[in-house]
């Protein structure tokens, strides 16, 4: 196997029976609820999704806090003082500047220890969206892909990447500083949903809006026939939820009957972005055969 260690962060959804399958390190983001600051990934522990979504119907948004350049220091630092080199796959720099720390704490650790490596990938993208670039990159390891032909895959398919969801409460994403108050105010209005997806600058932005739930995610469902290959290929396809896993089956039933897809990759959203986007939250990840942001 080639000598590198695979890292990404928690807002990635990578769940630790997916990175322990993968040997993928996963650094965890902060977030604050009514018992204290909590990490937003424990690899010991499993995630209470249901607990936690219920806590954010009772009281709204929690905080949360990015990865800082120290965190980054200090996970990275025990790998290439070891000599081995790392690839780190980041949260969009559109939304959230962990990316940012990620790149200063390895050019400070790349002077420190001259000949290692540590590239950091923006991957215009958070939740799975993020994580099926670690994900795709442990499965190109494994067949011995250097890492810098891995990074170079992801940065030139980082734009095929299509991540579109739809929310219950926008005020979610508002408060966390994601979408004007505006669009929040228009999408909370009757039973406007809104189908939202990130730009060329890995920015959350509106592109349509449909009446009523079913009806959203048939729109997700649509948009998958609309953008992805005629068949899966062998790519991932992934769902994240707010602790909605029947709506969650319902879609990937949607998406089988659109094309030969095998397997849909579920998992409840994590608790960084999951207190962003809120309970009832609904996203879906695959891949385009063309850029499409």
């Amino acid at each position: 196997m080639e000598n590198y260690v695979i890292f990404t962060d928690s807002s990635s959804n990578i769940t630790p029976d997916l990175a322990h399958e993968a040997g993928i390190e996963v650094i965890p983001l902060t977030c604050v609820t009514k018992e204290g600051e909590m990490p937003c990934y424990d690899d010991k522990t499993d995630f209470n999704g249901h607990s936690f979504y219920d806590e954010l119907r009772e009281t709204g948004p929690v905080k949360t806090s990015m990865v800082n350049m120290g965190q980054f220091r200090q996970a990275f630092e025990p790998i290439v003082k070891a000599g081995q080199d790392i690839l780190f796959f980041a949260m969009s720099s559109g939304i959230s500047g962990t990316c940012a720390a990620a790149r200063e704490a390895a050019a400070e650790l790349m002077k420190e220890y001259p000949g290692r490596v540590i590239r950091v990938v923006d991957t215009l993208a958070a939740s799975f969206g993020e994580g099926i670039f670690a994900l795709k990159a442990a499965v190109m390891r494994k067949a011995r892909a250097s890492l810098d032909a891995v990074a170079k895959w992801a940065e030139d398919n980082k734009r095929r990447m299509c991540q579109y969801f739809t929310v219950d409460d926008l005020m979610f994403l508002h408060k966390g500083g994601r979408i004007s108050s505006l669009t929040a105010r228009i999408g909370s209005l009757a039973s406007i949903k809104p189908l939202l997806t990130g730009d060329s600058e890995g920015k959350i932005v509106s592109c349509g809006k449909v009446i009523g739930r079913k009806k959203s995610l048939q729109a997700l469902a649509d948009l998958f026939d609309q953008h992805a290959a005629a068949s899966d290929e062998g790519e991932i396809v992934a769902i994240a939820h707010g602790d909605c896993e029947a709506d969650a089956e319902y879609l990937a039933g949607l998406l089988k009957k659109k094309r030969s897809v095998k397997d849909v990759l579920i998992r409840c959203y994590e608790p960084g972005t999951g207190s962003h986007v809120g309970p009832g939250a609904m996203a879906l990840f695959f891949f385009s055969p063309v850029a499409v942001k």
